[in-house]
């Protein structure tokens, strides 16, 4: 099956302070990053990029620059992430009857966890990269601890998420929840009643929200560029 690739990246980076898209190692931005392991992987033929309508030329710099020899287009992204995704869903080739979704900013994904996930979605429908909690987590309210919750139960969703076509669309497109914002697809697929498999993700892929994650990004870049 072919894969069309879905890249939101309209955020406004407002907890940075900054978007974290355009931020740059070595004269390359993390957009570029997170997007070049798919350019390598032979099941997809399609990248979407739904960006704000401000930062196209950005965008387009990034493209250029890149000289991807894949197709690469960018749609209009919206308001909210279901939003883009959705332009982005509506943008792609309807003869590709995978759907893979990875936030613009994680720059250290591994062409071999793309092509796992993808092989797990053609069996299961729809799954998640994720990895198993190596912290002890703690429900509260009001900064007083609740309880403590199993870490072995509990998996840090990451990116790529991956889902068969006719799974995706119809939890975007036919289900309607209202006052319902997700901040994952798999959110909403749960939502719709599917089951969502998990495939074991890497701990290096890691999403820049925050200045501190900038520094553990520039700190991973380093080490795996040997810099």
């Amino acid at each position: 099956m072919s894969v069309s690739v879905i890249i939101p990246a309209a955020g406004k980076g407002e907890r940075f302070g900054d978007k974290k898209q355009f931020l740059h190692f070595n004269n390359k931005s993390v957009l570029t990053y997170a997007i070049t392991p798919f350019v390598f992987c032979n099941e997809v033929n399609e990248i979407i990029i739904a960006a704000s309508k401000y930062d196209t030329k950005q965008v387009n710099d990034c493209l250029k620059l890149a000289n991807f020899k894949k197709k690469v287009s960018i749609v209009e992204g919206g308001l909210q992430r279901q939003d883009s995704v959705r332009n982005a869903i509506k943008l792609s080739n309807k003869k590709n009857q995978i759907i893979c979704i990875h936030d613009c900013v994680r720059p250290f994904i591994f062409k071999s966890l793309i092509q796992k996930a993808i092989k797990k979605c053609i069996s299961s429908g729809a799954v998640i990269v994720a990895v198993p909690s190596t912290d002890t987590l703690k429900e509260t309210k009001d900064l007083r601890i609740k309880k403590t919750i199993d870490r072995d139960k509990i998996w840090k969703a990451q990116t790529p998420q991956v889902f068969k076509r006719s799974i995706i669309e119809h939890a975007l497109f036919d289900l309607k929840y209202e006052n319902f914002l997700y901040t994952d697809e798999s959110s909403l697929v749960e939502q719709a009643g599917y089951d969502v498999s998990i495939v074991e993700g890497s701990p290096l892929n890691i999403k820049i929200t925050t200045k501190d994650d900038w520094l553990l990004a520039k700190a991973i870049f380093k080490e795996i560029n040997n810099d």
